[in-house]
């Protein structure tokens, strides 16, 4: 049983469309899958076709009401079709987190929730609602994976940083290890943009991105706006080629326990690659960690690293011209030079690493 949180922090992603029609792909292949609508905007619950007023119970009860009684959480659950149920949401569930705030272990309830019923499912879904917080928390928690869906726009990378950040705190301080996987949606090859970002995604969480991209079809928001799946609106069209894609890449990934410390740490840094040079950084206690170097002009903020395994390895492949090129990472504030390499050269501000192509 693998249980998949689809995150980010902004909008207009495709983070719902990927939470649906998942589920339904999932679940055409003959998987038994539980869809958990944690945003209180409801749009998966509304997606699948369930309105306000058809169910009695919905997450805001089994969070704030959780006495452990699975009878009361199998009464929240909707059958959609012979393989997909739905835990539906509602907008009291905004409610939530001013009602939780003084609950012990408050970041656990859905985790708990949903254990007595989680042998049920192969998979169980987790629709989260667009911005960092306790429900995002309890659904990061409550999960062995996480997807990024990132559409291709220009400020699609923008804030992405602070959902790493908070996926990292989550394993650093709470031991809860989490595959991240990044998916490229809404992706229209005859614009330059959609090409400049998947090739900014790869750099950024290189073989942690999926194979599978999603591309712009009228189709899937037709088949939303009708409260249906892809499977059950449109057969034909690209958007179920495309999420039929990612569902078989989804059941034929090898789910991996990430190690709690690198296996090597004598990491090769920097790395000359096809598509840039990669940066890596051991440092597995770190909030976050940027690049800073004169080919960014010395400001960190451009060039973030992210800890894409969960292992303590933060990298980031950046695209640099030839010549020697000075840098340094910024560990929590901290400016220091790479550990890994020995190349120095001083610098009017001390020593910095040095990078040859």
């Amino acid at each position: 049983m693998r249980i998949i949180t689809i995150a980010n922090q902004k909008g207009g992603c495709g983070k719902t469309t990927t939470a649906i029609n998942l589920s339904a792909c999932l679940a055409q292949n003959g998987k038994k899958v539980l869809l958990i609508d944690v945003d209180p905007q409801a749009h998966a619950t509304l997606g699948l076709g369930v309105k306000p007023g058809d169910f009695d119970y919905s997450l805001y009860d089994i969070l704030t009401n959780f006495s452990g009684d699975i009878q009361a959480i199998k009464e929240s659950i909707l059958n959609i079709s012979p393989n997909l149920s739905l835990i539906p949401s509602e907008v009291i569930l905004s409610a939530a987190e001013q009602n939780l705030s003084q609950k012990k272990e408050r970041e656990f309830r859905l985790s708990k929730a949903i254990e007595p019923v989680a042998s049920d499912y192969d998979f169980i879904i987790l629709d989260c609602p667009p911005n960092v917080g306790l429900l995002t928390f309890n659904a990061l928690l409550a999960a062995h994976e996480v997807i990024i869906p990132i559409e291709s726009s220009f400020f699609s990378l923008h804030g992405l940083g602070k959902l790493m950040e908070t996926i990292n705190l989550i394993s650093r301080k709470c031991g809860h290890k989490l595959r991240v996987k990044a998916l490229t949606t809404i992706y229209d090859c005859r614009t330059r943009i959609s090409e400049e970002v998947l090739a900014e995604i790869k750099r950024c969480f290189q073989e942690s991105v999926f194979k599978t991209i999603i591309r712009v079809n009228v189709k899937l928001k037709e088949a939303a706006s009708f409260g249906k799946a892809i499977t059950d609106y449109c057969q034909k069209c690209t958007g179920y080629v495309d999420y039929m894609d990612l569902c078989m890449e989804v059941i034929n990934m090898e789910l991996k326990t990430v190690v709690e410390a690198a296996k090597d740490k004598k990491i090769a840094s920097p790395k000359k690659l096809e598509n840039g040079v990669l940066f890596k950084i051991y440092s597995p206690q770190a909030s976050n960690v940027f690049l800073a170097g004169d080919f960014n002009g010395w400001k960190p903020e451009r060039e973030p690293l992210f800890d894409i395994k969960g292992d303590g390895v933060w990298q980031r492949i950046v695209d640099l011209e030839p010549g020697r090129h000075q840098y340094k990472f910024v560990v929590d504030g901290k400016w220091i030079k790479d550990p890994e390499n020995p190349d120095i050269l001083e610098g009017p501000f001390g020593e910095n690493s040095i990078c040859d192509l």
